[in-house]
């Protein structure tokens, strides 16, 4: 049998705390090259010369100008799957980091073995964030386009079980929540969601869930 192996992914990651740096590696698993950066500054000019799978930063390292700082990290490094960790924070902040290019605001005082979770499931095109924030931020995006006729179309192309988990994602729902209420396993949830996410010609989870929003 083939034993398929994850591929190694760089990561960076910004925090002053040099023992939170130590925790936070030593729970990561070997397939993440983490270097370890004291300030933003440093992070930057490190994304200025070469670039990153995965950024890691501190909540606290943003303090007073979070959303320049998250933005321009961005443009840094587009390919980046940024990641705040941090103490809880209202839902306005998690909103805020996402709008300017965060994968998401992963709270420092769930296991560390979540983290891991998280950064999963950023590198796989998801956000990491609490339900009822993403249920805020679909209800506040008003900005956004409306769908097109090409999504509506594609969406029509949807099976009843592909339409009914895109449904439940517009409202919030987790993979885990979509299986319970299908009576499906996860498996089944992620494959329903790769199907829909080609078919619809969308990038993640949080477009779905738009798109899905102004077609109820």
């Amino acid at each position: 049998m083939t034993v398929i192996t994850e591929t190694e992914k760089s990561l960076y990651l910004a925090t002053a705390d040099a023992d939170v740096a130590r925790v936070i590696t030593d729970a990561l698993p070997d397939i993440y090259d983490v270097t370890h950066y004291g300030d933003i500054a440093q992070l930057q000019v490190a994304l200025e010369q070469q670039t990153a799978d995965l950024v890691l930063c501190h909540q606290l390292l943003l303090d007073g100008n979070a959303d320049q700082q998250i933005s321009h990290l961005k443009k840094l490094c587009p390919q980046a799957r940024i990641l705040i960790i941090g103490p809880p924070q209202p839902i306005p902040v998690q909103i805020a980091a996402l709008k300017q290019g965060a994968r998401g605001y992963f709270n420092q005082n769930m296991p560390m073995n979540k983290l891991q979770d998280a950064l999963r499931l950023i590198s796989n095109g998801e956000v990491w964030v609490e339900r009822h924030v993403i249920s805020t931020l679909i209800d506040e995006i008003s900005h956004f386009p409306e769908v097109n006729e090409q999504q509506r179309r594609a969406a029509a192309t949807l099976s009843p079980k592909e339409l009914e988990v895109a449904k439940m994602v517009s409202h919030g729902a987790t993979n885990k929540m979509i299986a319970r209420n299908m009576d499906i396993t996860e498996r089944t949830v992620k494959a329903h969601l790769t199907t829909i996410f080609q078919k619809m010609g969308l990038p993640d989870r949080l477009s779905l869930a738009i798109v899905f929003r102004d077609l109820r």
